[in-house]
């Protein structure tokens, strides 16, 4: 019977020969197939036969034409992690092959990095797998971990390592009964931001007026801090959100040139006391190479983590223990909602793809935040 051909990119079974013209040492070699299916061979010597069959496996993983091999069943998932990123790179935001990074460095390549594909396949074992990313990581953790392994198994299958993606199956990764941030009270709104605003620290970096304008426009932290000058008509009352500021590693806050989703790229009219926040920091006069209306001391983008943290540092003393900025987005969100406007009308203020995943009325976007801008104001007369 026929040897069955080793997949591409496989390690053949590796021998280990003592070589008595060299004393104590033993050779190991094994052959390998290449991408083009030729066969290539690697051997070593070492003095011991296990350290002769490490440094085969060692050297075969760092060939070249085997690494750009196509990914095969016995291909390790630490390296089937490494293509997936690379091939991310092109195609996501950094932001996003950074949260797909650190969920390989983390938690993949400790936990499952040295198995190959094959091994790796099991549902029940990437479900055991995710299961105690969740009970010792968080939730979130467990969530990034999943979807990157989807993507992973994904990549598999395209390669013809696997036949099923047996992500799929996983369960699902509940969140724990735990409140995400609890809204601001809309009766409470103006204590919150008398209280912002009269904090000396909140004052002199500006985040007073970043949290003034989140209560008339529920904007996230990103894109509020992303607005630029020109994506402003004054005329209109309109805020037209197609960037943010973000944060990535090694590089600092920087302007991302895109939303964080394609439903939050939107044209939206705001209140009146948005645009008097506006002009106020427009008369301010703060230099900005990229236009900000909202700048750091050097005249950069301001990272969104340092006013989450400042707000953080100072919400006890407010008096708002538990608030986030995100707590302001759902204030809006109630207001709009206790003024009847539909969801969909709220949908489209906020950014969000939700409630009309497969629906996104684009053209009436601009009239439905009107009514929203009109009826945010006569919340915020004497608010802001």
């Amino acid at each position: 019977m026929a040897r069955p051909r080793l997949p591409l990119g496989a390690l053949g079974n590796i021998s280990v020969t003592e070589q008595p013209d060299e004393r104590g040492m033993y050779r190991a070699k094994a052959n390998y197939r290449r991408a083009n299916g030729t066969l290539g061979q690697v051997t070593r010597w070492r003095k011991s036969r296990i350290k002769a069959r490490l440094a085969v496996q060692a050297a075969f993983g760092q060939l070249d034409d085997a690494a750009s091999a196509s990914i095969s069943p016995n291909t390790r998932m630490r390296r089937l992690a490494d293509l997936f990123i690379e091939e991310k790179k092109a195609r996501r935001a950094p932001g996003t092959v950074q949260t797909y990074q650190v969920a390989i460095d983390a938690h993949i390549k400790p936990g499952l990095g040295d198995l190959s594909i094959r091994e790796a396949g099991s549902t029940q074992r990437l479900n055991d797998f995710i299961t105690r990313v969740a009970k010792d990581h968080g939730h979130g953790a467990a969530k990034n971990c999943r979807s990157v392994l989807s993507g992973m198994m994904a990549m598999a299958v395209r390669n013809g390592a696997l036949d099923r993606n047996p992500v799929r199956e996983v369960e699902r990764i509940e969140k724990p009964g735990r409140p995400g941030s609890t809204p601001i009270p809309p009766e409470r709104l103006g204590g919150f931001l008398h209280a912002v605003c009269q904090d000396e620290h909140m004052k002199a970096s500006g985040y007073a007026d970043v949290f003034r304008m989140m209560a008339g426009t529920g904007m996230r932290m990103g894109e509020q801090l992303g607005i630029t000058w020109d994506a402003i008509d004054f005329e209109k009352n309109m805020i037209h959100a197609v960037q943010q500021a973000k944060y990535l590693k090694g590089k600092g806050a920087v302007l991302q040139r895109f939303p964080k989703t394609h439903a939050s790229r939107r044209s939206i009219t705001v209140p009146d006391s948005v645009m008097a926040v506006l002009r106020e920091r427009r008369a301010l006069g703060l230099p900005s190479d990229l236009g900000l209306v909202f700048v750091n001391a050097d005249g950069g983008v301001v990272d969104p983590n340092n006013v989450e943290r400042a707000l953080r540092e100072r919400r006890d003393a407010l008096g708002f223990p538990g608030v986030t900025s995100h707590s302001l987005r759902k204030c809006v969100a109630t207001m709009l909602d206790d003024a009847g406007l539909s969801a969909r009308q709220i949908a489209d203020y906020l950014g969000h793809s939700k409630p009309s995943m497969t629906q996104d009325v684009y053209m009436q976007r601009s009239r439905s935040t009107a009514d929203s801008a009109r009826l945010l104001q006569q919340r915020l007369d004497g608010l802001l």
